[in-house]
């Protein structure tokens, strides 16, 4: 990665705040005046643990970064010493406890193309939270959107190939995630439970939905009619709809694990491969409810659908699971290729 400048930011500040090192920290406002106007391709953002807050939208979204030379905000640790190029992985905010917290309240961050942000806990009330361009990443990072308003989303990208990562994700009034054709891998995406939003909507294809967790939500994922889309080896609990695909567009849905959703696992009529269903549609003895109100115990559209309890080890809280799980070493074969 081809680096243009390294800049630091804490929530005090420090020094000149030119944020060219720890002693002369960017503050927020001085850091969120270097976004919205001297910054460049290439450049690099250090942010140590602390409480910081916008008061206003940050919006860098007329400056992009490349593929070789993206724009990165990175969170550290507390009490980082390490400047510029010498800091290392070590030293970043990886667990919850150590990740900056970034309130929005009213307000959101928009970025360019090629953007990285990683190990931040982004929190806000208004119309969306992170607003992200084209085949940029968010990785490792917690956003909430805690606004009582119908359709405020937590976050959104406005051009295709944004990767979203190890993430925690919860909205309380609108989708956790507006994607247009998005990578979504290993990501926690739970309450998204306002009644006419889900956890995830689809406006465009190919999507590659892999290895979350959705967790209490109106709707897992919504599709909106868009092709070619990759559901894999996600787990759906007591969602609304699993996956609300109605149209039967062409997609992949394959080693999925569907329990205790209240409405269907799949809502929809394409065929699916070696997943798996427990109690959904409220009812304990028939498991039904593979897809579109259809009975998993008389009618199999699914190739090895399966159906019994997955056993998890402590079930809307930790879903890994247990050692006599009939889930494990189950399921069809596949490799993931993301690019």
């Amino acid at each position: 990665m081809a680096i243009n400048a390294y800049y630091h930011v804490t929530a005090a500040g420090a020094g000149a705040k030119d944020g060219s090192d720890w002693d002369n920290a960017f503050d927020e406002p001085a850091f969120e005046t270097h976004l919205e106007g001297a910054l460049v391709a290439g450049d690099v953002h250090f942010v140590m643990d602390g409480a910081y807050t916008s008061d206003s939208t940050i919006d860098f979204s007329g400056t992009p970064g490349t593929a070789t030379s993206p724009i990165v905000i990175i969170g550290v640790k507390s009490g980082t010493t390490n400047v510029g190029a010498n800091v290392v992985y070590a030293d970043w905010s990886r667990a919850p406890a150590d990740r900056p917290a970034w309130d929005f309240q009213g307000f959101y961050l928009f970025t360019g193309l090629f953007v990285i942000v990683r190990n931040i806990d982004f929190t806000g009330t208004g119309a969306r939270v992170i607003w992200l361009g084209g085949n940029s990443l968010l990785e490792n990072s917690k956003v909430v959107n805690t606004s009582a308003v119908a359709g405020n989303d937590c976050i959104a990208n406005q051009a295709s190939e944004v990767r979203y990562i190890n993430n925690e994700i919860n909205s309380n009034s609108g989708y956790g995630i507006l994607t247009f054709t998005a990578h979504v891998l290993f990501n926690y995406i739970y309450d998204c439970d306002q009644a006419t939003y889900g956890a995830l909507d689809l406006n465009s294809g190919s999507n590659s939905i892999a290895f979350n967790i959705f967790d209490t939500c109106a709707q897992g994922i919504d599709s909106e009619s868009r092709d070619f889309d990759l559901v894999l080896n996600n787990t759906f609990y007591e969602t609304d709809v699993g996956v609300d695909e109605t149209d039967g567009d062409t997609w992949s849905c394959i080693n999925n694990i569907m329990e205790g959703n209240n409405s269907d696992g799949f809502k929809w009529t394409t065929q699916t491969d070696s997943n798996f269903f427990w109690k959904n549609h409220g009812d304990d003895v028939r498991c039904n409810d593979m897809w579109d109100l259809v009975d998993t115990t008389t009618v199999f559209q699914d190739y090895e659908v399966s159906t019994g309890d997955p056993v998890f080890d402590v079930p809307g809280a930790d879903f890994a699971l247990q050692n006599t799980s009939p889930n494990l070493d189950n399921g069809m074969s596949i490799i993931l290729g993301v690019g």
